[in-house]
């Protein structure tokens, strides 16, 4: 359920962080998404499609706000709160909507995805690195998890265990572009230029766009 809420999150985010894992969601438009969410009402779905697309967060978070009030135990409309006040750069609100989703749905990755992402937007990659290692304890095969946790740990400079988990990411699921570039990165960073080549190689095999932003690394720290 929450899954599909994060597709939704994830289709207009608007931050470098936020907007991270937007390429490794599956196929599938914001009404599709929308009609996935069986818990919340034809109508509502509507209504978060419209405010999401004029860009209404301020709307969007009153209207989810609205409906915690009437629905206190919805894991999901906190999952739109916390994206909605993401959107408009309230990181400690959204941190807050997040962790309560976190403690709604403690055995659902994806809570703890979204948070540690506002942590990251927030400029709390440390608390991102532990939020994530929590979600591993939830579900230990999840890529996405894997990928994230790489690039917390790329925000400290800690380049070893940000390419173990870049790699567990890929071992998982070989096909995640943004992963093989962060790999990528981080060989170069830890003097492995041999690995960071390999990187740029399933890239282009991939056709990836990030291919040639490894290329760039590469050739400045040649």
């Amino acid at each position: 359920m929450l899954t599909a809420v994060l597709a939704l999150f994830l289709s207009t985010a608007c931050t470098p962080q936020l907007a991270l894992i937007s390429s490794l969601i599956p196929d599938g438009t914001t009404s599709v998404l929308l009609g996935n969410l069986q818990s919340v009402k034809d109508d509502n779905r509507q209504r978060i499609a419209e405010l999401e697309q004029k860009g209404d967060w301020a709307g969007l978070a009153k209207f989810a706000e609205d409906n915690i009030a009437k629905d206190p135990f919805s894991a999901e409309w906190r999952l739109i709160a916390g994206y909605a006040h993401a959107q408009l750069r309230d990181y400690p609100r959204a941190i807050e909507y997040f962790s309560e989703v976190v403690r709604m749905a403690p055995d659902d990755a994806v809570g703890y995805q979204f948070l540690a992402e506002a942590q990251r937007a927030a400029g709390q990659p440390q608390r991102a690195v532990s939020t994530l290692e929590r979600a591993l304890l939830v579900v230990r095969e999840s890529p996405l998890t894997y990928h994230l946790l790489g690039e917390a740990n790329s925000d400290l400079a800690r380049y070893r265990p940000a390419a173990d988990a870049y790699g567990r990411a890929l071992a998982l699921d070989p096909m995640l572009g943004d992963a093989w570039f962060g790999l990528g990165r981080a060989s170069l960073r830890l003097g492995r230029p041999g690995d960071a080549q390999e990187a740029l190689r399933k890239l282009e095999q991939m056709r990836s766009p990030r291919a040639a932003e490894l290329r760039m690394l590469i050739t400045k720290q040649q």
